[in-house]
């Protein structure tokens, strides 16, 4: 026989998942009352707040330092958020290029002021244009943001007519976007009447003084004891290869007259440039027991030789970069 006063256990535990869902429920509209209860306080309690701010005119920041554009906005109770830099010609580094909202506007006092920084003028690289012909070193001027101001011409005897002899200013100079360039076009090779001075450097004074006799030029010789070239070679020149002179005029060279140590050898430096369509900047540098030397740092025409008797002690190391690249490097005992 069952009893059925005993308890049933399944509906017990259904009733009290029930009223634990209810109290949850309560619990979660409860929550939910007070939240926006509290957002609509918020809100109410935020725009009267806004409201009672008094509205303000937007002062005139631009062009000015920005910690005088934040004096300015402090003077009326605003504030400022740098939006954005951007190069901008005439207008100091530092400075306020725009705003928003624009001087004048009216707005409540809080607004905040978002401004553009000036980086002042862009500044360019000039491009190296030694060695092209003239169309192709004007599209290399225009394209780096720079202007070609004038063509002056020249005769030369190592660069061919049509192509550019130098630059002003010289490559990788910095230069303001938009400023302009000077370059000279070579007429080739000139006429008996013009008088050219040769390259003299890295050769012996007697062919710089035979020269200078045969040409009426008063040569003026220096000596440089500390020269890192081999003893009698022509280190420096004035004016440079290529400059035009007169009859009776002025050439200064300097030769080297450094001392050679006991344990100093000589090293053959041969090193032919690539074929190309303009010139480039050769840099050679030694570097041996008495330190790193600069043996040579100039232009030189596509396709050009350069044969050097570079002393050295001890152990040395050759570096040749072409254009800042480097191209070639040995060591030696």
């Amino acid at each position: 026989m069952t009893n059925n006063t005993e308890p049933n256990f399944e509906e017990f535990i259904g009733k009290t998942r029930k009223t634990s869902r209810i109290r949850w429920f309560a619990a979660a509209v409860i929550f939910v009352f007070f939240a926006l209860l509290i957002f609509v306080s918020i809100d109410w309690v935020l725009g009267a707040l806004v409201h009672t701010r008094q509205e303000v005119q937007v002062p005139d920041i631009t062009k000015k330092p920005v910690t005088t554009a934040l004096d300015s906005l402090a003077t009326v109770n605003l504030a400022l958020k740098q939006a954005g830099v951007e190069f901008a010609e005439g207008v100091p580094p530092g400075s306020v290029l725009r705003q928003i909202p624009s001087a004048g506007s009216t707005v409540r006092e809080g607004r905040v002021i978002r401004v553009w920084i000036s980086q002042g003028d862009e500044m360019v690289f000039v491009p190296s244009v030694e060695g092209l012909d003239l169309r192709a070193a004007q599209l290399a001027i225009r394209q780096a943001g720079l202007q070609v101001e004038k063509v002056e011409n020249a005769f030369s005897l190592t660069v061919e007519k049509g192509l550019i002899i130098s630059q002003k200013p010289k490559a990788d100079s910095m230069l303001t976007r938009g400023d302009k360039v000077v370059l000279t076009l070579s007429n080739g090779q000139p006429p008996a009447s013009v008088i050219l001075v040769p390259d003299f450097r890295n050769k012996k004074l007697a062919e710089a003084t035979l020269w200078a006799s045969t040409q009426n030029m008063n040569l003026t010789v220096k000596e440089d004891p500390k020269s890192p070239f081999p003893y009698g070679t022509i280190a420096t020149q004035y004016p440079s290869a290529d400059s035009q002179v007169a009859p009776g005029s002025a050439l200064e060279i300097t030769v080297s007259r450094r001392e050679a140590s006991d344990d100093e050898k000589t090293y053959h430096l041969h090193y032919e440039l690539p074929q190309g369509k303009k010139q480039m900047r050769i840099r050679i540098v030694m570097t041996d027991d008495n330190g790193e030397r600069e043996v040579i740092n100039e232009s030189k025409l596509p396709g050009s030789k350069i044969d050097l008797e570079i002393p050295y002690s001890g152990k040395a190391t050759f570096r040749i970069l072409s254009d800042g690249i480097l191209v070639r490097e040995r060591e030696i005992q």
